[in-house]
C-alpha cells in the first residue's frame, strides 16, 4: 500500500512539474514565435537598394541597421551587382530599385542615358585611399605619377567604373599626354575579380582597384601603391540616390517612411561610432580580412554623418554653425570637368546644365529642423597645417606630380596677367583648394628659348611671383604652401606626340604647378 502511495505521489509531483514547466516554457516559445511572426507581419516597407560590395556601403546592410529598421517595420533588400553600373541604372530607371548607391561620377555618366531618374539625397562617404592605382615595383621604381605617362604600359581596370574615372582624372589633371593620345594601354575588364586575377598572373603593369580589394592586392609580393584617392579631395564621393517617384510619394507623408529610413541610417552610423570594436568585428566577418587590415582600411573611407551631410555636403545652415558648404555641387562640377576634358562626355548632360536638378536637400533639411542636429564643429580631419619652409626645406620635399599645363598668358613681354591668364589661374586655384588641398605647390615659370638668359630668368621669376600673389590675395591660399620659382629657358618641355614645331615653341613659355608632399 505504501509502495503504491509512493508511486502515486511520484507521478503526482512529476505531473505538477510538467504542468509548471509547460506554463513556464510556453510563453517563451510563443514569445519567440510571436517575435518571428511579428517581424514578418509588421514589415510594411521594403527598401530595394542596388549597389556592390564597396566597404563604404557597409552601414546600409549592417546588423544594427537591420535591427533598427525591423523595429520600425522596415527592411532593406540590397542587391550586389558587382559594380555593373549600367545595369544598376537601367533597373533603377525601370523602377526595380527604390534607391541606389554609387559614386557621383558614375551617376553623372550612366544616369544621362535614363534622364537622371533619381536625386542625390545623402552623401554616403568619400574615398580617402579606398581607390588606388597599384603596380609592380620593378616597373615603377620612383612611384612618381610621371611614370604612368607611358603608352606601352598595360593598365587593367573595370570598365565604366570608379576605377576608370580614377584613370581619367589622373590623365586630365596631370596632362598624361601619352595616355591621352593612345588607347593601347587600356585593358578594360568586367569586374574587380578579373582585375585581381590578372594581377595574380602578372598580366599587366598597373591595376586599378577599390576596397577591400586594394588591401588584398597590396599583400601580393612585389606590388606597390602608385596613386590614389588619398592624394585628392572632392572627386570620388558616393551618394545615396532615391528615385524621384519615391521622393514624391513618401517625403511629405505624415510619419514619412523616407525620413524614418534616413534617420535610422544616421543613427546606425552613430551607434557604430560609439562602439568601434563591434564595427571592426562585423567588418572582419564581412570582408574576410584580418582585424589589423580592416582597421587600416577603415581609415581610407570617410563616412558622412547627418551633421556633416547637412553642413559640408548640402549647404544647410545650422544655428550657431558657420559652415555651410555645397560639397555635392563641387563634386558634380569637378567630375564633369574631368569627363569633358577626357572626352568621355562631349557636353554637359545635366538638365538645363544645372547640377541642383540631380540633388535634393529637403530630406536632410527636414531631419535637421526636427532637432536631430544642434551643433557641429568644423571638419578638419585630414587637413594639413602648412609650416613655413626655407629654400633648403623645399628641396628636401618629395615631388608627387605636375598638374596639367595651362596656357597662362601675360601681356606680351611683361609679367602682367591678361584676362585669359587670370581666368586660367582662377580655375587652377579652385582645383588646388577643392581637389588637392594637402599638397605644397611650386609655381614654376618658364620662358621660350632665345634671347638673354639673365633676362629670361628674371622674367620667368616675375611671372611665377605674380601667379603666387594672385593665389594668395584673390583665392586666399595659404602662403606657406606656395613657392615661386623662375627657371627661364633652362627646362624646356618635352614634345608631345604628333606635335608640330610651331605648336611646341608656343608652349615653351609656360607656368607649371608642381605638387609636393606637404612635409619633409
Amino acid at each position: 500500500m505504501s509502495k503504491a502511495r509512493g508511486i502515486i505521489a511520484f507521478v503526482f509531483v512529476l505531473g505538477i512539474f510538467a504542468i509548471l514547466g509547460y506554463y513556464w516554457l510556453l510563453p517563451t516559445f510563443f514569445e519567440r514565435e510571436q517575435l518571428s511572426t511579428s517581424d514578418a507581419g509588421n514589415i510594411s516597407m521594403t527598401w530595394r537598394i542596388g549597389g556592390d560590395n564597396y566597404l563604404g556601403y557597409f552601414f546600409l546592410t549592417s546588423n544594427e541597421m537591420k535591427k533598427q529598421l525591423l523595429s520600425r517595420g522596415m527592411q532593406v533588400v540590397f542587391t550586389d551587382d558587382g559594380g555593373d553600373y549600367a545595369t544598376r541604372l537601367k533597373k533603377f530607371a525601370d523602377g526595380e530599385y527604390d534607391a541606389i548607391v554609387l559614386p557621383v561620377n558614375s551617376y553623372l555618366y550612366h544616369g544621362k542615358d535614363h534622364k537622371y531618374p533619381g536625386v542625390i539625397a545623402t552623401s554616403i562617404c568619400e574615398s580617402r585611399d579606398a581607390d588606388a592605382i597599384i603596380g609592380f615595383a620593378d616597373r615603377f621604381p620612383t612611384g612618381n605619377i610621371k611614370e604612368l605617362n607611358n603608352a606601352n604600359l598595360r593598365i587593367v581596370y573595370v570598365k565604366d567604373s570608379p576605377s576608370e574615372f580614377l584613370i581619367d582624372l589622373t590623365i586630365a589633371d596631370f596632362g598624361l599626354d601619352q595616355l591621352k593620345s593612345s588607347s593601347a594601354w587600356r585593358v578594360p575588364v568586367g569586374s574587380q575579380e578579373e582585375v585581381l586575377a590578372k594581377l595574380e598572373k602578372h598580366q599587366g603593369d598597373a591595376f586599378v582597384l577599390w576596397e577591400p580589394n586594394v588591401s588584398k592586392a597590396l599583400q601580393t609580393q612585389g606590388v606597390k601603391y602608385l596613386w590614389g584617392s588619398d592624394k585628392f579631395r572632392g572627386y570620388i564621393v558616393d551618394g545615396l540616390v532615391f528615385h524621384r517617384d519615391v521622393i514624391d510619394k513618401y517625403l511629405e507623408q505624415e510619419n514619412s517612411p523616407l525620413l524614418a529610413f534616413l534617420r535610422t541610417y544616421f543613427q546606425t552610423i552613430d551607434t557604430y561610432a560609439n562602439d568601434e570594436d563591434r564595427l571592426v568585428e562585423e567588418m572582419v566577418s564581412t570582408t574576410g580580412l584580418k582585424e589589423n587590415a580592416v582597421r587600416t582600411m577603415m581609415k581610407k573611407i570617410e563616412w558622412f554623418d547627418l551633421r556633416e551631410n547637412a553642413t559640408l555636403q548640402f549647404g544647410i545652415p545650422i544655428p550657431g554653425v558657420q559652415i555651410a558648404n555645397d560639397g555635392v555641387i563641387t563634386t558634380i562640377n569637378s567630375c564633369l570637368q574631368v569627363m569633358l576634358r577626357t572626352k568621355r562626355l562631349t557636353e554637359n548632360p545635366l538638365p538645363n546644365k544645372n547640377p541642383y536638378l540631380i540633388m535634393n536637400s529637403l530630406p536632410l533639411k527636414k531631419l535637421t529642423e526636427a532637432g536631430v542636429v544642434a551643433t557641429v564643429a568644423a571638419n578638419t580631419s585630414g587637413t594639413v597645417d602648412f609650416q613655413p619652409l626655407d629654400a633648403a626645406g623645399w628641396k628636401r620635399l618629395r615631388e608627387a606630380a605636375t598638374l596639367r599645363l595651362e596656357n597662362i598668358t601675360f601681356d606680351r613681354g611683361t609679367n602682367f596677367l591678361d584676362e585669359e591668364g587670370k581666368t586660367r589661374v582662377d580655375e587652377l586655384a579652385v582645383l588646388l583648394a577643392n581637389n588637392y588641398p594637402n599638397f605644397r605647390v611650386l609655381v614654376r615659370g618658364h620662358t621660350s628659348s632665345g634671347g638673354d638668359d639673365g633676362e629670361n630668368m628674371k622674367l620667368s621669376q616675375l611671372r611665377a611671383d605674380v601667379v603666387v600673389q594672385r593665389l594668395i590675395a584673390v583665392h586666399r591660399l595659404n602662403e606657406n604652401r606656395l613657392r615661386a620659382d623662375g627657371v627661364g629657358s633652362s627646362m624646356p618641355a618635352p614634345m608631345r606626340p604628333n606635335e608640330s614645331v610651331r605648336e611646341y615653341r608656343y608652349r615653351l613659355a609656360r607656368v607649371e604647378f608642381v605638387l609636393y608632399e606637404p612635409n619633409i
